[in-house]
């Protein structure tokens, strides 16, 4: 099982990935990106309240340090294509994969799950609580391995 988070351009209808990251409920295998908009083509939404208050990634950085949308598909294509991969932001990260696999001309191979339902409904309203009480440090791997401990200390797996 796996637990993904993306950061975004923005919350916006023209908004896109910027950063993403994924990590294994256990903890022993993660990995993360920034997202190169320049290699999507037409990727200019940019909302300075995004990166001042939330992310802190300067699109400059994005532009410098940022992965092109190709290996960042295929990253994502690859290891979590057909996997249980969960999300504390169902909605927005799935809107933002299609964003990201549409800009490589493929469909979206990653199939999200709300994390609430991680384990069913046997720890739905412990899980959701704590979910909702983390604080998330928006940077998408760093928020991956916060959720996956959240997620391990409600069920007993630490």
């Amino acid at each position: 099982m796996y637990i993904l988070d993306i950061e975004a351009s923005g919350l916006g209808p023209d908004s896109y990935p910027i950063e993403v990251a994924w990590c294994s409920l256990d903890g022993e295998q993660a990995w993360s990106a920034l997202i190169n908009p320049a290699s999507a083509g037409d990727w200019e939404d940019w909302d300075d309240y995004a990166e001042e208050a939330i992310h802190g990634i300067a699109r400059d950085q994005l532009l410098r340090e940022g992965q092109d949308v190709v290996t960042v598909a295929r990253e994502l294509e690859q290891h979590l294509g057909g996997e249980e991969v969960f999300s504390d932001a169902l909605p927005f990260d799935s809107f933002w994969l299609r964003r990201l696999f549409s800009a490589v001309g493929r469909p979206n191979p990653v199939r999200l799950q709300s994390l609430e339902t991680i384990y069913c409904s046997r720890y739905a309203g412990e899980l959701g609580a704590a979910i909702e009480a983390f604080e998330a440090p928006h940077r998408a791997l760093a928020d991956c391995r916060g959720l996956a401990e959240v997620v391990r200390s409600v069920v007993g797996q630490q």
